[in-house]
């Protein structure tokens, strides 16, 4: 469930799982995988990026819903539009990141301009209204490292307490929610 603020939703007995609106990826097994795929989406996901050059839109989408990472249809879809604005907003800037050796540089920093802090600038107005819930949204630490202020300081919700280090659901959802419904 969306809510206004994190106020209301308290008051209605809810966690707070991400910062702003729901989205394609707010689904119990979404959020599951963005907490345990976290020490490896990033790498996972450019692997999947790679496909477009050749194999186009459709591998890439089947790439981001198979193992390792497993995203729900609607949020790889989500992911897969990101991939492809990415593709066309920052070719340049991966090249040059390329060519010095950032390319797999996930650092975002206030000075550091990457591949990252491209995508960031250039898709993230379409890509989070999709998404919903992202790693940063959560307030989950991934190995793109990034200064605190860029996640969200508000969620109630303990990730590891939820699903462990395996995925598994370790604890009773928040208020009696079944994991396969939308937040």
């Amino acid at each position: 469930a969306t809510f206004d603020d994190a106020t209301t939703a308290r008051s209605k007995g809810y966690k707070v799982a991400h910062c702003g609106a729901c989205g394609q990826c707010s689904t119990w097994q979404d959020l599951r995988l963005q907490y345990t795929t976290r020490n490896y989406l990033a790498k996972e996901s450019a692997r999947c990026a790679k496909k477009s050059l050749v194999y186009g839109r459709d591998a890439v989408h089947t790439c981001l819903g198979e193992e390792p990472i497993g995203f729900s249809d609607q949020c790889a879809e989500c992911w897969t539009e990101d991939i492809f604005c990415a593709r066309s907003h920052c070719a340049f800037i991966f090249l040059q990141s390329n060519m010095i050796n950032t390319v797999s540089n996930f650092q975002v920093g206030d000075d550091t301009i990457t591949a990252a802090t491209c995508e960031e600038a250039m898709c993230e107005l379409a890509f989070v209204p999709c998404s919903g819930a992202n790693r940063r949204r959560m307030n989950i630490t991934s190995t793109i490292a990034r200064p605190g202020r860029q996640l969200c300081g508000i969620v109630d919700v303990d990730w590891d307490d939820v699903f462990g280090e395996d995925g598994s659901y370790k604890s009773t959802l928040p208020r009696g929610e079944d994991k396969n419904d939308e937040l």
